[in-house]
């Protein structure tokens, strides 16, 4: 579906010409990471960076406000980080909790979005736009995880238990913040950097939920370099 997608956006980016408008087709991709209870040891930094790829189409309102749809992927590497004679993995596979996983989640998501200096008649314009938008989306991901059962630990070493390795699925709401540097060149295309924070309603996205972390949701974070193409008519 997402390559599909991406087929039609340069299509329509590149069989039209028109002056630039409100409404806008964009892709973004770049790097981004997860905040689980097993993917990470976040006050060491240590943590997978992954691709990420967000499809969006924006029904501008007014100067300052819009519509913005956005369909996206993500992949998803708890990294590995926490050895199998660790307490917590221990713990974790006592109460049937991943201690690693990986997989790709697919994502959804509408909000409004605000423009904070937008072009105004008979005002110079500037040369960047700032803009933010908070909103509601769901998630749906699948994983391969892996559960260490009946661990036991004897001078610090695992000394008996079995690696359960399953294939799971699950949809999560969350709520998405997008915010962003975009250029206003006044022609057919523009240019963002956009910061997206995508969090959940619960900590269930890595297939752990005893809320080991210092924030019980689970979250994940994206750096997207964003090409906008205009379309349709002015606002």
């Amino acid at each position: 579906m997402i390559k599909n997608l991406i087929f039609v956006f340069f299509a329509i980016c590149f069989c039209h010409t028109v002056s630039a408008q409100g409404n806008y087709l964009s892709i973004g991709v770049g790097p981004s990471m997860i905040y689980a209870e097993n993917s990470g040891h976040y006050k060491e930094f240590k943590f997978k960076i992954e691709p990420a790829i967000t499809l969006s189409v924006n029904k501008q309102l007014n100067e300052f406000m819009g519509i913005k749809g956005s369909i996206g992927a993500q992949s998803f590497n708890s990294g590995g980080y926490d050895p199998l004679n660790s307490k917590y993995v221990i713990n974790w596979g006592n109460n049937d909790q991943a201690f690693d996983f990986k997989g790709r989640g697919y994502f959804a998501d509408l909000m409004p979005v605000l423009t904070t200096n937008p072009n105004a008649a008979g005002m110079l314009m500037s040369s960047v736009q700032f803009y933010i938008g908070l909103g509601f989306g769901v998630i749906f991901v699948e994983r391969e995880q892996e559960t260490l059962k009946n661990g036991v630990l004897k001078n610090g070493q695992l000394v008996e238990g079995e690696i359960i390795t399953t294939n799971e699925t699950s949809t999560h709401p969350y709520i998405p913040v997008r915010t962003g540097v975009s250029t206003n060149l006044s022609g057919d295309w523009d240019f963002a950097l956009e910061f997206v924070l995508i969090t959940t309603t619960n900590s269930e996205l890595d297939g752990n939920n005893l809320k080991f972390k210092l924030i019980s949701p689970d979250m994940s974070g994206q750096i997207l370099i964003t090409a906008k193409r205009y379309f349709g008519k002015a606002w």
